[in-house]
């Protein structure tokens, strides 16, 4: 208590001596270096002595003295000291934001577009519990800092907060204008993972949103991506398409419990498991998904844990014989007719007897009739020989040839081993 007591009476003596160093006279003039640090002084005394309001006062007044001795840098982290104590000790996040943001526009003016950027966000953090549009303004307004001064690239972090607010709040059309200024930038780097994550992120909030016609009509732009069709993020985005072009709610939770979806941020992971599927109505986020066990599912009220008192078994069930059909009609292949072979012809029986026949190529009555009766050339082989063997097609025989005049006579026909003796 008496250290406290201490440091508030430095803080009073700090006040007053800067005063004096503000004050401009006839041979004087104010010396505002003098006075911002004493200020600085006396702020940080009321702070040690738990005087907030005092001590916040105080690194306003130090503010306004490095504006005056044109000091822009100290000015504004004057204003961030001040607002932090707002904030956290005094509960003023409205008082807060303001002085955030006099801080970024003071860092603006010192060309030091990072920490505007950075104070855009504290205050933007701070109002989101009390206006969600004034902190969406206010992320907005940090990431367009960053793509001015042609730092985009640093402003990876602040992208996805301003897109994880946004989602959260179920600004969809907004946050996919976000996504895709931030695939822009990361299109132009090497890491080419992160954009094909943008990708699906931005087919999972239009899914979210109900338009599965521009799911599909961007998926298939961002297929003339290099290298996206290759991905996992490609693979889940069009088995998520499929499920909902097949209304298949199943696969498509299995396709969202994946682990690529997890990778993503946590708002739009989140907001991937709670999309529902219906036959007429697709919704996402836990507003569409109903409450107490209860979701909106073909734009009726669908009731998990009463389901069993709504079941009206049917009455008079009487089963019907069964009535075989014709057999199914199928449109295989029906082999044409096997080929027919030119058979030599056979002589006619009605002729000169055989020793009064002139000798020619045909064959004789006896050499045919010793043919047909042969048993062993008309033997079949037992059926249990020719099972699951290849039988091969004999081609027919070549035509006879003409016997030479004056050679002696020989057998026109092909020679057998049954034929020996027959003749």
């Amino acid at each position: 208590m008496a250290l406290e007591e201490a440091r508030l009476k430095d803080a009073i003596k700090y006040m007053q001596d800067a005063d004096k160093h503000t004050v401009k006279s006839f041979f004087k003039k104010p010396d505002w270096d003098i006075a911002a640090q004493y200020y600085e002084k006396a702020a940080q005394s009321f702070k040690a002595a738990k005087s907030y309001e005092q001590s916040v006062q105080a690194f306003v007044k130090t503010s306004e003295a490095m504006i005056n001795a044109t000091s822009m840098f100290m000015a504004g982290r004057a204003l961030e000291n001040g607002g932090n104590i707002a904030l956290q000790n005094l509960g003023q996040p409205e008082r807060a934001a303001d002085m955030y943001k006099r801080a970024s526009e003071l860092f603006m003016q010192n060309m030091t577009p990072d920490r505007a950027a950075e104070m855009l966000e504290k205050s933007a953090k701070a109002m989101e519990p009390i206006s969600v549009d004034a902190a969406i303004d206010l992320y907005i307004g940090a990431c367009n800092i960053y793509e001015n001064e042609d730092r985009a690239k640093y402003a990876t972090d602040t992208y996805k907060r301003t897109i994880g607010l946004l989602v959260k709040h179920k600004r969809f059309e907004k946050a996919i204008e976000i996504l895709q200024r931030l695939g822009n930038v990361q299109n132009e780097t090497i890491n080419k993972s992160a954009y094909y994550k943008t990708l699906l992120s931005i087919i999972i909030i239009q899914l979210a949103a109900g338009d599965e016609v521009d799911a599909g009509k961007r998926f298939q732009s961002f297929c003339m991506v290099e290298g996206f069709v290759r991905s996992e993020e490609s693979a889940v985005a069009h088995a998520m398409l499929d499920a909902f072009e097949h209304r298949d709610q199943n696969y498509y939770n299995q396709t969202a419990a994946r682990q690529h979806v997890g990778f993503l941020d946590n708002e739009i992971a989140r907001l991937a498991r709670n999309i529902v599927i219906s036959n007429d109505l697709i919704s996402g986020g836990p507003g569409a998904g109903g409450f107490n066990g209860q979701q909106f599912q073909g734009g009726q009220l669908n009731d998990h844990n009463n389901q069993h008192q709504n079941f009206q078994p049917q009455q008079n069930f009487q089963p019907q014989p069964y009535q075989q059909g014709p057999p199914p009609q199928h449109d295989f292949y029906q082999p044409g007719p096997e080929p027919q072979y030119n058979q030599p012809p056979r002589p006619s029986s009605n002729g000169p007897p055989p020793h009064a026949r002139p000798l020619s190529g045909e064959r004789e009555e006896a050499d045919w009739q010793a043919l047909t009766q042969n048993p062993a050339a008309n033997r079949t082989p037992p059926p249990h020989q020719n099972q699951g063997q290849y039988q091969p097609h004999h081609s027919p025989a070549p035509p006879q040839q003409q016997r030479q005049q004056g050679a002696p006579p020989s057998r026109n026909y092909y020679e057998d081993d049954g034929d020996d003796g027959l003749l």
